[in-house]
Parts: C-alpha cells; sequence; structure tokens
C-alpha cells in the first residue's frame, strides 16, 4: 500500500429499515454506496456531506464498529474484516458518543478506565492523562463526573480518549460541534499539530469554513456516494458565481435596484444593509456595466469587494444539483 494510510474499496452498507413495507427497495437503507478513496500518510482529509450522506457510518466501518455488507478497507494496511484487532491499535477514535462513557466517574478516571483496556501500564497512563487533558484544555474540569459535564467538555474528554495511545490515524467526527469558539480553535490547531506529527486524520464535519481551513483534500458524499474529491481550493475553482459587494453613499432607489436585476450576467440582487450583493457568472462584465449603471442613476460608490465562490456555495451546488458547477 505504499504511502497510504487509509484504502477504501467499494465499501457497501445497507441497514434493514425498522419499519417494514411491502416493497423490498424501501425495507433497505443504502448508507454507504461502493465507496472508493485513497487517504496517504500524513493527510488531513474532510468528509462532508448533508446529514444522512453516509460520512458517521464510513467513520464506523473504519473504526470496525460496525461490519460493511460488501467491500472492505485498510487502516495502516490492515484489513477492517479480517484484521480488526490491528486496525483498532493504529486509530484514534473520537465520534462524540457519550454512552460510551461511564456517567458517574470523572473525567479522569474515565480515562485511567480506558487506557487500562488499552493495555498502557499504570505508571506511564497517570502522565499520559495529564499530558491529553492539558492538550484538549480539560485539565482543570478532571475530577468532575462526567455527568456534570457540558456537550463541550464531553466532546473534549472524546479527543483526549482518542489521543491516549498516540496513534498513527485519527477518526473524528464532527470534532468542532456544541464547543465555543474558543474551544473550536483549540481544536482545530490540535489536528493541525497532529498533522506536523506526521499523523493522518480523518474528519467529517458541516463546517464548511473549518474544512476550508485545515483540510488538505475534502470528499463530499451524498446519498451513500462520493460525488467530488480534490483539494478545497481546487472545488472553490469549480464554481462559475461570483459575488460583487458594494455600499452607495445614498440610498438607490428601487429604479436602480431593477435596473441591477436586469443586467445580463446577474443572478440575484440581495440588500443587506448597507451593502447591495449580485451574484454574477462574469465578474468583469459586470463590475463593468455596473458602474456605468451607478453613472447613470448619478450615484457615488462608497465602497466595492468582489469575493470568490466559498466551499460551501460549491458544496450546496454540488448536492443540490445546480447547474452554476
Amino acid at each position: 500500500m505504499g504511502d497510504t494510510m487509509i484504502q477504501v474499496d467499494r465499501l457497501t452498507k445497507i441497514y434493514p429499515r425498522k419499519i417494514k413495507s411491502n416493497n423490498l427497495s424501501k425495507d433497505r437503507l443504502l448508507a454507504l454506496d461502493s465507496l472508493c478513496l485513497d487517504i496517504p500518510h500524513g493527510e488531513i482529509f474532510g468528509l462532508l456531506g448533508p446529514n444522512g450522506a453516509g460520512k458517521t457510518t464510513t467513520v464506523k466501518l473504519l473504526a470496525t464498529l460496525v461490519l460493511p455488507t460488501s467491500g472492505t478497507a485498510y487502516v495502516n494496511g490492515h484489513n477492517i474484516i479480517t484484521e480488526a484487532s490491528k486496525v483498532r491499535v493504529s486509530i484514534g477514535l473520537s465520534c462524540g458518543n457519550e454512552r460510551s462513557f461511564y456517567y458517574r466517574l470523572s473525567g479522569w478516571q474515565n480515562l485511567e478506565f480506558f487506557g487500562a483496556l488499552q493495555g498502557l501500564n499504570r505508571a506511564e497512563l497517570r502522565d499520559k492523562i495529564k499530558s491529553v487533558l492539558e492538550r484538549v484544555g480539560l485539565y482543570e474540569e478532571r475530577n468532575q463526573k462526567f455527568m456534570k459535564y457540558s456537550t463541550g467538555m464531553k466532546k473534549k474528554l472524546n479527543l483526549a480518549r482518542a489521543l491516549l495511545t498516540d496513534p498513527p490515524c485519527y477518526l473524528m467526527d464532527e470534532p468542532t460541534s456544541s464547543i465555543d469558539p474558543f474551544s473550536t480553535r483549540r481544536v482545530r490547531e490540535l489536528i493541525l499539530e497532529l498533522k506536523d506529527e506526521g499523523k493522518t486524520i480523518l474528519i467529517t464535519t458541516h463546517n464548511m469554513h473549518e474544512a476550508d481551513l485545515i483540510c488538505d483534500r475534502v470528499g463530499i458524499l451524498d446519498k451513500g456516494r462520493l460525488i467530488k474529491l480534490d483539494s478545497p481550493e481546487s472545488l472553490r475553482k469549480l464554481s462559475k458565481s461570483y459575488k460583487i459587494k458594494f455600499e452607495l453613499k445614498d440610498n438607490s432607489g428601487e429604479e436602480f435596484l431593477h435596473e441591477v436585476q436586469l443586467l445580463p450576467r446577474v443572478t440575484n440582487v440581495k440588500l443587506s444593509n448597507p451593502y447591495i450583493e449580485i451574484s454574477t457568472s462574469n465578474k468583469g462584465e459586470t463590475l463593468n456595466q455596473l458602474i456605468r449603471l451607478i453613472a447613470d442613476f448619478n450615484l457615488e460608490l462608497k465602497d466595492l469587494a468582489i469575493e470568490e465562490a466559498s466551499l460551501e456555495d460549491v458544496f450546496i451546488s454540488l448536492t443540490q444539483g445546480d447547474d452554476y458547477v
């Protein structure tokens, strides 16, 4: 497998539906459909998709928590079906599952328990727990019972548990959901630190800004299928839409806005006081026409900015089947 940390080969997962019907196809839920994917050592890979796209199912399959219906995958060279125990040793899993922790134990005691299960001896475990709790910013709350933890604190403890054994690969399911902006920034910094240490990290996220900031590549899942895979920068370039955002010194009036809407390449006009936002498929042509229109109405431009499409714009377009990508 060479430089590949995660190799996914036609991985498919079908779940039986809880409610049976007379239609066999409706009795089954295709959660993941023939996923093929290679993630090299040292890459931060983001898995994006709407709810129900198959992101969490992918993480669970790679973590050997569920078995695939067909296909397989390899993590650190180990088959997720035939070498599950070796796969588990190779990964640090943070999946946000509160039920796997003991509510009446403190954060420290929970990590002691899981560390012992993973074979860490008592002498090294104490230092390791202190280190990972400090790293995720939870050391001061180490003696609080898990049941008293906030949602964000529980998320941090999940990350701390993933760090305990210092594995070569991390699987993180929405690692920054439900935590405050300061903690979110710290988690992102932690993920980048892990990359600098040579680790491979697969994250799922709904946060397009986050994916753009830290991921080397992203894959977009929709209805269980991988529909796009590339770097965030390359994906942004897929869009044929631009935004021109401008402010006028005086109110423009309805007639001016109507004329803006009639410009040939303009697809949308939105008022966002004090700004007017235009979506266009040709920024140069529209900008020239806009400047002439402002002059024709004897208006004065106060501020202007041109924005490229964001990763979120491209994501929405791809998953909703819009034509402009």
